[in-house]
């Protein structure tokens, strides 16, 4: 669910303190949070902030372009890498579609088989 219109944008205090500071000092520091729920406004431009992701802090160069989303949707919370190339479950999975394929292939052409007799035998009634 979207934030209310009538509310500003959520931004914990701690990072907002630290980003005034920095402004203010007109330097560029690496900042450290945890709060992912954060919303990018645009006094972070040009700030690195390491976004932690559950293991790890992710240094982030924020742009002009991520105002308006949060800090969590630049650190991801897990890396998919891929499936097992010799997962027993996905093979099984992979044979039974086969057979199921070939069992389809089958019934389609009996029926065409079918069809092509009906129209024979249609044709034969309308000669007599």
């Amino acid at each position: 669910m979207t934030r209310s219109l009538n509310l500003n944008a959520f931004v914990a205090n701690h990072l907002l303190r630290k980003i005034d500071k920095l402004n203010k000092k007109r330097k560029k520091e690496i900042i450290v949070t945890w709060s992912r729920a954060s919303t990018i406004i645009p006094k972070m431009i040009g700030h690195t902030i390491a976004v932690h992701n559950g293991r790890e802090h992710l240094p982030i160069y924020i742009t002009p372009r991520m105002t308006g989303h949060k800090l969590g949707e630049f650190a991801p919370t897990f890396n998919f890498h891929e499936h097992e190339k010799k997962d027993k479950k996905s093979q099984k999975n992979d044979r039974k579609s086969q057979k199921n394929d070939r069992k389809s292939q089958k019934n389609d052409r009996k029926s065409q088989k079918n069809d092509r007799k009906s129209q024979k035998n249609d044709r034969k009634s309308r000669r007599r």
